[in-house]
Parts: C-alpha cells; structure tokens; sequence
C-alpha cells in the first residue's frame, strides 16, 4: 500500500515538473518572441528614418529606389519637376500598411495630410467642430480657449481661459506655449469635452500640431478630405480609391473629378511635408508604437532627423491579411541564412 502511494504521489510531482517545463518554456518562447519583435520593429523604424532622410519624397509618397530622373533633378534646376514624379515604387505616406523587416508592419502618414488646428483655415475648424457634434455658439469659445492655451501672456480672451481658469476646474496650468503633440489639445479647457468621442488613436490620425495650414490631397485619410467643404464622406472615400491608382498631379484635376471649390486652392496642396508619424506593430502580438518623425537636413552638427514623441496605442482585432509587400528595395531585402542581405537580380 505504501509502495502504491509512492508510486501515485510520485506521478503527480512528475507531472507537475512536466506541466511547470512547459509552462516555462511556452513563457520563454514568447519573451523571446517579444524581443524580436521589438527588434524587427527598431530595425524597420531605423531604415524608413534612413530613407526619409535621403530618399526623394514626391506626390505619390516615398521613392523605395532612388529614380534616374529624380537624380538628375536634383543636379539641376528641376525645370520639368521631374523630381515631384512618381517612381512606380514608392511607398505611400497616407496610412497604407506594409510589410517590414521580420514580423514587423508599418504606415507612413504625412502631417501634410492631416489637420493642424493651429494652422487650419477657419472653414477646415468649423468643419471640424460640426462633425465632432460642437454646437456653433461654442466654436468661439474653442477658438479662444486654444489661443489662450499657448500664448505668452496671462490675458484671456473673450470666452477664453488662462491660469486660474485652470486652478478653479482642478486642472494644470496653460504652458502657455506652442502643443508639442495633437495628444495635448485634450489638456485645453472645452477641448478636452469636444473631442471626447476620439480616442487617441483617431485623434492622431486626424489632427496634426505641424506649422502648415495647408491638406495634402494625396495623403490625407478620408476623415479629413470630408472637412474640406464641398466634400462628404462619400466623395473623401472615392478621392481615396481615385489616388490609389493614380496620385494627383493637379488641383485643376481635383476640381474637375471632386467637388472643391475654387476657394480652397489655397489650403490644398499635393506635396508632403517634412514631419509625419510612423506606425509600427509586430504582426503577431502586443500594442502599435506611433513615432512622430520630423526631417531637420539644415540641423548643424545633428543628425538628418529626429524623434518629436512616442505614442503607445492600443491595437484592435486587426487582420494584416491586406497589408501591402514589403517595399522593393535592398534596404528591406529579407538575410539569407548566412545572415547577409540578399542582393537583387541586376534586372530589377
């Protein structure tokens, strides 16, 4: 009986230590996991920075491989713009995913192509304000509270707020400076209740705080395309699906297709800007890390870019069944098992 019991006691421990193995190598499997995700992510950051840095940029987003005429543009005078031309393998700056190196995605998207409320025309702000559900009575309000949020002084506006505005909701003082992120427009007093229905998120892939008043066509996302007036949902959705196949090469163009109107020339633009967000998330798990980039090539003694801020986003139930190819280009040529990169064939 003793022997039996020692038998059955011995067996459970064996299969505890089994149960216990697993559980410690299915964890180390997944740190390990982890790590090269972050890895590949890094390395994908690092390399769109890279080609930010001395790729050219033009309508139709960022040139993968470097174009012969591109090249020669920038030797001369550029005429022809030829340096503004798609290549045929550029990597869009709206929001398209793509694959990158490992288990890493990415998306690019150009702060030209979303909404600087600092900068804004007042019809692209009241569009805005409509469609957050903002009655018109208010917009004064928001416009008031914003500037008094970031000037140098103490005086409040007409419907404005400054310090002890602040102190009496319970809330930090205005730095009374320029916002530093779109995050912190949610800090101004009635901003932070109009734009409650956006999560981060939605927040940042809409309102930018770049100094530039102008919507770059062929980058912004239809939620902004919608703020121009003239437009709708269903007119910014079709402009969408129009530049996927062909980038805009014209304001005429546009106003000939959408309806614009010839008012907003002016705040339209179809080049990009020199700042934008880079999004990255690992394919298989964990949460998206926005990085907001912003290219400095007059910076003396500095390197050609750097990093604004870092944003850590919640990641929903996402397929990446409709993410893009990896780019064609060396840069994101998977190693071969040597661990060397993978050269192309001459003809590509």
């Amino acid at each position: 009986m003793i022997v039996l019991a020692l038998v059955v006691v011995l067996t459970v421990l064996a299969s505890a230590v089994a149960t216990s193995g697993r559980r410690a190598v299915e964890e180390a499997q997944v740190e390990i996991e982890r790590f090269e995700g972050d890895l590949d992510m890094r390395s994908t950051q690092e390399t769109l920075l890279f080609m930010l840095s001395t790729h050219r940029r033009n309508i139709a987003g960022l040139a993968a491989l470097p174009s012969p005429a591109a090249t020669a543009a920038m030797l001369d005078d550029d005429a022809d713009g030829a340096s503004a031309l798609p290549t045929g393998n550029d990597i869009r700056l709206d929001g398209t995913s793509y694959r990158g190196l490992g288990n890493a995605a990415f998306a690019l998207q150009d702060d030209a192509g979303l909404l600087s409320p600092n900068w804004a025309s007042p019809a692209l702000l009241e569009a805005f304000y409509s469609k957050l559900g903002v009655p018109p009575e208010q917009w004064s309000g928001l416009e008031a509270k914003r500037l008094d949020y970031q000037d140098p002084d103490s005086l409040h506006r007409l419907d404005g707020a400054e310090a002890e505005h602040y102190e009496k909701a319970g809330r930090p003082p205005p730095p009374n400076r320029a916002v530093a992120t779109p995050l912190e427009f949610r800090r101004i007093l009635q901003w932070d209740d109009a734009l409650a229905s956006l999560d981060d998120d939605r927040l940042l892939g809409i309102l930018s705080a770049h100094r530039g008043g102008t919507i770059n066509l062929n980058s912004a996302p239809a939620s902004v395309l919608a703020l121009i007036p003239g437009m709708d949902e269903a007119s910014a959705q079709r402009l969408v699906s129009y530049r996927v196949h062909s980038p805009i090469v014209s304001v005429w163009q546009v106003r000939e297709l959408f309806p614009i109107p010839p008012f907003m020339e002016d705040n339209v633009t179809l080049f990009p800007n020199r700042a934008g967000n880079l999004i990255l998330w690992d394919r298989r798990r964990g949460v998206k890390r926005l990085v907001h980039w912003s290219l400095t090539p007059y910076a003396i003694g500095g390197p050609p870019w750097q990093i604004d801020y870092e944003v850590i986003l919640a990641r929903e139930n996402q397929s990446d069944d409709a993410l893009g190819e990896a780019p064609s280009t060396p840069l994101f040529t998977p190693p071969d098992p040597a661990g060397k990169r993978l050269e192309p064939d001459a003809g590509e």
